[in-house]
């Protein structure tokens, strides 16, 4: 039988993984809910995640009891510490901290805002994709009608609209725009967020390549070239992940294959030209 760690109540965990997977997986709940403004027309929506996260998550569990291991706060004069006693701390040199109470940084907080304030329609390929944070999927609150108005005239157009909005205790800058027949809003990171390559010392220091690397690199781009098939491309570090987990639930053996060394070309050339033979 395979050994499986008891939870906090006792019960074996002795399902499959793709059933554990299932029940843990959140249903299509609406995450916030407000409304789509531009100028006088206003469209309720209920805002859901569009990213579903399939990572296998794991508990750290204490080997000699198979219990789940969980943690205390200590200080670093050793005491363990309540919560009601932690406040927090901006650091301005090393262990100089200017000290907020959790009242006083609540108090700052912006609310979380029922309106999303569009300003302008844009281009969407105009927006440099670096940016997006998170993707939610609108779909109409008792507003099939104004909701189907604005998903048919940015199919149409093209086009997606851009504001802002406060959601979940934050400011953030919004796109709306279309998705599968569907109207979505991502959300954005600000324009100070994001690093300016330039600005990295490492890439000032790169030389141009010699024409011979130009045309062997370009081969490969050529011969490789396909149309973009995201499907194709499997999580397998995960697919692993389950079936040691359904391995072990069985109470199998598990090998540990050894990982073979790649070989490694003497310069840049040769491992242009095997790449290029390789390819035909």
């Amino acid at each position: 039988m395979a050994r499986t760690a008891r939870g906090s109540k006792g019960v074996e965990a002795t399902q499959p993984v793709e059933e554990a997977q299932e029940e843990i997986a959140p249903p299509l709940r609406a995450s916030w809910s407000g409304t789509i403004s531009l100028g006088l027309v206003n469209i309720p929506v209920k805002a859901i995640p569009l990213i579903r996260d399939r990572s296998i998550h794991f508990r750290m569990i204490h080997e000699k009891c198979e219990t789940p291991i969980s943690f205390k706060k200590f200080c670093e004069q050793g005491d363990e510490v309540p919560d009601t006693e932690i406040i927090f701390g901006y650091e301005l040199t090393r262990g100089e901290y200017v000290l907020l109470k959790k009242d006083e940084i609540e108090a700052v907080k912006p609310e979380s805002g029922k309106v999303i304030r569009l300003d302008s329609f844009i281009d969407f390929l105009e927006v440099d994709p670096h940016y997006f944070e998170k993707t939610y999927l609108l779909v109409p609150d008792r507003s099939d009608e104004s909701y189907s108005l604005l998903r048919e005239i940015m199919k149409k157009r093209e086009k997606a609209a851009i504001g802002m909005v406060t959601m979940f205790s934050r400011e953030r800058v919004v796109l709306i725009h279309y998705y599968h027949n569907a109207v979505v809003a991502t959300t954005m990171r600000f324009e100070d967020e994001v690093l300016d390559p330039g600005t990295a010392p490492a890439l000032a220091r790169v030389a141009a390549p010699g024409e011979e690397e130009l045309k062997l690199a370009g081969d490969i781009v050529q011969k490789l070239s396909a149309p973009f098939t995201l499907g194709k491309y499997h999580d397998h570090y995960r697919e692993q992940l389950e079936e040691l987990i359904m391995a072990k639930q069985k109470g199998e053996t598990i090998q540990i294959a050894q990982k073979k060394p790649k070989g490694e070309a003497k310069s840049l050339m040769e491992a242009l030209r095997k790449t290029a033979e390789s390819l035909g």
